[in-house]
């Protein structure tokens, strides 16, 4: 019989899957990392994904153009955010003030250098989607 303060500790835990997918990882066994370099901000290595996972061999690249589908995410990703930019501008500055070239211009400054997260975030999302599971 479990203490009623054991299974509040249980689920107080995020799931292990969410874990590893916002950390890159194999969707299959949550230890390899999907992509070559963990710093999504080195450039000359951010597009290189694994060709396999180094512990269960699950194939990151199941076909030609794949990942091409990931761009549609990596989209939904840059409006979510910038809706989200959008309500806090407009909760702290009011909405005449939102509508300003200043909000365009600082909401595309931010984008940009979020966008190798959201382009790394993207095709982990996009894997983790569309594997198969066994």
């Amino acid at each position: 019989m479990l203490h009623s303060g054991m299974v509040l500790a249980l689920h107080s835990r995020p799931m292990p899957g969410v874990v590893h997918l916002l950390k890159g990882r194999c969707p299959r066994c949550g230890q390899g990392r999907l992509f070559l370099s963990p710093n999504p901000y080195n450039l000359k290595k951010m597009l290189i994904i694994n060709p396999r996972c180094s512990h269960c061999n699950l194939n990151f690249i199941p076909e030609i153009g794949f990942y091409w589908g990931a761009t549609y995410v990596a989209y939904a990703l840059t409006v979510a955010f910038s809706g989200f930019t959008f309500v806090v501008s407009t909760l702290l500055f009011g909405f005449m003030n939102s509508l300003s070239l200043t909000y365009v211009w600082v909401n595309a400054a931010l984008l940009f250098f979020i966008s190798p997260l959201s382009f790394r975030f993207s095709r982990v999302l996009w894997l983790w989607m569309f594997w198969e599971r066994d």
